[in-house]
């Protein structure tokens, strides 16, 4: 470019000087030319319509194909357009996607590439760079950046057909007298249609056979809520190396329980932890109430897709804090590495005080966990220890 201009002014001087009508044509003829190619190139850029399509939550383990749609809005064509967009490294290697295209005056192309869902976690994908210019390369390196968008990988979820928790007793579902409400799921006979019924509780195929509007009656429950309280402190998972590995099966753990018991035992499961947020690139913490239904348990995995482990030590106040705002006996699952007088305790408090308590311990040290486990049943509290993932699967089996 530079070049360019200097050889256009190395031209106006000699045919000023030597007065010459070809040297002027020939400057006339360059200057037309980068004028044009000028023009040409910043125009077709802004008539360059993108769009990024690629499916932005995926399970670990999964193929993600990222669609580069790209149409050529304006009558000029491209002559020349490459094309570079980023991510991170885990998805693919080399960590880009780099093509040279032509686009004719109202044409479409897609572009395709792949990337793999290697590891839990919330990536950048993008900006992506455009950089064009004209056939002569008098005017080039033309860039532009195209927004970022984000993906989210799910953290493993490990199938516990048999789960032996508190939550899977019988006394998850407690019958009452009172009518607390009623579990549509356990009809337990009809009745006359009285006004104000529910439309949706009428039993329709009685009703056809006796002619006469019937109701269905349900059997009034209890549902005993459950809350996962997942400790995400770097300090209570051993040394640096090993506490990465020991929070990401944290994270394991607390998926595989929340998919179990929301979608096999269709129960409410509430999630509460704190850690570093990518997305907000701060601390941040986590309260989702607990909740039935897929909707809600895919914000639990949404939760631990993206959080990481970090430096603040407040788990065990904060799962003081939270069990205040919690129903009379909620399950509370506490999944944490640490081993202290102080967690025995604050279980103690939770269990006085009419709550269901649970401790998984990940990863524990080998000789200090015979001693807490034989005083976490001494005061009536399970206690499990996950080493690694096959643990979770026999969960029941080793009890």
């Amino acid at each position: 470019m530079r070049n360019f201009i200097v050889f256009i002014l190395i031209l106006f001087a000699l045919a000023a000087l030597l007065r010459i009508d070809f040297f002027f044509t020939i400057l006339y003829l360059f200057i037309g030319i980068y004028s044009v190619t000028r023009i040409w190139s910043r125009r077709v850029l802004k008539n360059l319509k993108i769009n990024r399509a690629f499916e932005q939550r995926v399970f670990l383990g999964e193929q993600i194909t990222v669609s580069l749609k790209l149409e050529n809005l304006g009558r000029l064509p491209i002559p020349w357009l490459m094309l570079n967009d980023t991510f991170s490294t885990v998805l693919s290697s080399p960590p880009f996607f780099r093509e040279i295209i032509t686009l004719g005056s109202r044409a479409k192309q897609t572009l395709r590439y792949s990337l793999n869902a290697r590891r839990r976690g919330f990536y950048q994908i993008g900006p992506l760079l455009l950089e064009t210019g004209d056939l002569l390369g008098i005017y080039r390196s033309i860039s532009s950046q195209f927004k970022s968008d984000y993906l989210i990988v799910y953290p493993k979820i490990l199938p516990i057909a048999q789960l032996g928790l508190p939550t899977h007793s019988p006394q998850v579902v407690l019958q009452t007298t009172i009518p607390l409400f009623q579990d549509s799921t356990r009809i337990i006979g009809v009745r006359d249609y009285v006004p104000g019924d529910n439309p949706r509780h009428i039993h329709w195929p009685v009703t056809a056979a006796t002619r006469q509007l019937l109701v269905k009656q349900f059997q009034t429950a209890i549902a005993r809520d459950n809350a996962i309280f997942l400790n995400l402190e770097l300090s209570d998972y051993g040394r640096p190396g090993q506490a990465a590995v020991s929070i990401e099966l944290a994270i394991v753990v607390a998926a595989s329980l929340a998919h179990h018991m929301i979608v096999f035992e269709q129960l409410p499961v509430g999630l509460i932890t704190s850690g570093f947020d990518p997305l907000s690139k701060n601390q941040k913490s986590f309260r989702l109430n607990p909740e039935k239904g897929r909707g809600h348990l895919m914000q639990i995995l949404e939760v631990l897709a993206r959080v990481e482990g970090s430096d603040d030590t407040v788990f065990l106040n904060r799962l003081r804090q939270e069990a205040v705002h919690l129903s009379w006996g909620t399950t509370i699952i506490i999944i944490t590495s640490t081993q202290s007088e102080e967690l025995l305790n604050t279980a103690l408090l939770l269990k006085r005080s009419g709550f269901q308590v649970t401790l998984v311990l990940v990863q524990p040290a080998a000789y200090s966990y015979p001693t807490i486990k034989r005083t976490a049943e001494g005061l009536g509290i399970s206690i499990f220890k996950i080493k690694r993932e096959k643990d979770i699967e026999a969960w029941l089996a080793d009890q």
